[in-house]
């Protein structure tokens, strides 16, 4: 039997909350199986299930201010009821507050609970009736605990960013990650234009906008990308602005010999691909053999041309690839801080040590593979996290144990973010800078 948009969205976050599923990866598998949901059930889908995991702990702070039941007592099912219909009476302002209350009555029933339907009536009768959402914890007394509860955000990975980047700029940057992601697509000049796909899009539907960078695009009102024709036909690859602005930062020229050495999904090799040109030779690697065929699949949407995909351990030196490549991108596993707009599950689920960890691991990628590169290559050394310990601390490790000089890459900056340590060659990129992802990019030399 078919389901409702909100027996779908249920579905779905029960497979996040109880079964630690990622939210992207959930809602992806799970709106595979409805196909009779049209676009604009779609969305409303991931809209609400995005909102509840962007929004989760501020929900459960409104809940439980408004129940004599503490959250910790309440069974699991009724606390998702709960959740996902706070979301929708104090989130979605085109949704009723009198069908966001029946239908939540009316779920608790088919889960067999119907004996809570009074209880979840109630409260969120008193939600809809009270005006804004509760007071939050007091900020000048404890603005972690604030600013936690504001945007449901670990209090650790506050303090984090509390430490690293002082309040205002983790003030600006919670509220920034708060917004949903922008979809943002690099054009495949090997195939099109950016004239060209703006009127293709158009066509299918999608509401297309210009986009910072050169040769990108922002897309809008599009439920399914993979599906449309114009993806299929490889006329573009989806991909954040900060990732593409690394790739930017080093300029690949034609005929280069370009190792990816942790490439999956694959956008930093693709987009190297349209600038370098057909005749650039392309390695792309990935420690996860799941992850080749996504590779060799993407390429080979795209029409990329002389590009080889391979399993490979990225902390193994391997001699053969010794003096080979004209550029090295070193695009290191990382805690993902940056990414907190397009993956919620990290405000939630991710652990302090992780950074550490994460930070000896890029060390010892580096020194199996700083070889790889010729004398006078470049490599380009980013992460998708906001951590110093990860980044600025790797990068000057670095240039203090290899024969590596740092690279200016002040001109390849757009004009709308003017950094200082650009000249020095690094930038760490905050999400309210261009709107995009949090990103450390870093370029280096090999000088012998």
């Amino acid at each position: 039997m078919n389901k409702s948009e909100r027996e779908v969205a249920f579905a779905t976050l029960k497979e996040i909350l109880d079964g630690d599923a990622y939210t992207n990866v959930a809602l992806r598998r799970v709106l595979a199986t409805q196909a009779h949901l049209n676009p604009t059930q779609r969305a409303f889908v991931t809209e609400l299930v995005s909102g509840v995991m962007r929004n989760l702990l501020l929900l459960d702070h409104t809940i439980s201010a408004f129940s004599k039941t503490p959250i910790n007592r309440m069974k699991p099912v009724i606390l998702h009821i709960l959740r996902m219909s706070v979301y929708q009476i104090k989130f979605m302002s085109k949704v009723p507050t009198h069908s966001a209350c029946d239908e939540a009555v009316k779920m608790a029933k088919k889960v067999g609970l119907g004996g809570l339907s009074g209880f979840v009536n109630g409260v969120l009768r008193n939600v809809a009736r009270s005006e804004g959402l509760p007071p939050l914890p007091c900020e000048k007394t404890d603005l972690t605990a604030h600013l936690s509860v504001k945007h449901s955000t670990q209090p650790w990975i506050v303090q984090h960013f509390l430490d690293e980047l002082g309040a205002d700029d983790t003030k600006v940057m919670l509220e920034n990650v708060g917004n949903p992601p922008k979809i943002t697509v690099c054009v495949n000049t090997n195939k099109t234009t950016v004239g060209d796909l703006t009127q293709i899009l158009e066509a299918e539907g999608v509401t297309v906008a210009p986009a910072t960078l050169p040769n990108m695009l922002t897309l809008s009102k599009t439920a399914d990308i993979a599906g449309l024709p114009s993806f299929k036909q490889g006329l573009y690859h989806v991909m954040d602005e900060a990732a593409a602005l690394a790739i930017r930062c080093v300029k690949p020229s034609p005929n280069a010999q370009i190792i990816d050495l942790c490439a999956a999904p694959g956008g930093k090799s693709f987009l190297s691909a349209y600038l370098a040109g057909q005749t650039a030779k392309i390695l792309a690697c990935d420690v996860h053999d799941h992850k080749i065929k996504l590779l060799q699949d993407g390429a080979k949407r795209l029409g990329i041309e002389n590009f080889t995909a391979e399993q490979v351990d990225a902390r193994k030196h391997r001699p053969e690839l010794v003096n080979t490549a004209d550029l090295l991108i070193l695009d290191m596993p990382c805690s993902g801080l940056g990414t907190l707009r397009r993956k919620p599950d990290i405000k939630l689920n991710k652990q302090p040590e992780s950074i550490a960890d994460l930070a000896d691991l890029s060390r010892e990628i580096v020194t199996a593979s700083w070889r790889y590169v010729k004398v006078g290559g470049k490599i380009l050394f980013s992460t998708c996290t906001i951590a110093n310990a990860e980044n600025i601390d790797n990068f000057k490790w670095m240039l203090e144990n290899f024969p590596l000089k740092p690279v200016d890459i002040s001109p390849n900056l757009p004009a709308e973010i003017d950094f200082a340590t650009a000249k020095q060659g690094y930038i760490q990129l905050l999400p309210q800078n261009l709107n995009t992802d949090g990103f450390f990019i870093a370029v280096l030399e090999r000088v012998e």
